[in-house]
């Protein structure tokens, strides 16, 4: 592990939302969007944003546009 070469792993932010709207799992368990950016343990669509964290052991699938 030690002698595997280093990887820098960026993710740029397109655009940040003029309104913050967090998605809720519990309450509305489908969610799409466009992905703009991660930002700390925020995933930021055009159409809010998912914290991770919270959703921790929950199982989703991502399906392409």
């Amino acid at each position: 592990v030690l002698e595997q070469p280093i990887v820098d792993l960026s993710f740029p932010v397109l655009e940040y939302p003029q309104k913050i709207v967090s998605h809720n799992f519990d309450k509305n368990p489908h969610v799409s969007g466009t992905l703009l950016g991660i930002k700390g343990q925020y995933l930021i669509f055009d159409t809010g944003v998912i914290n991770v964290r919270k959703f921790t052991g929950y199982e989703i699938s991502v399906l392409p546009a």
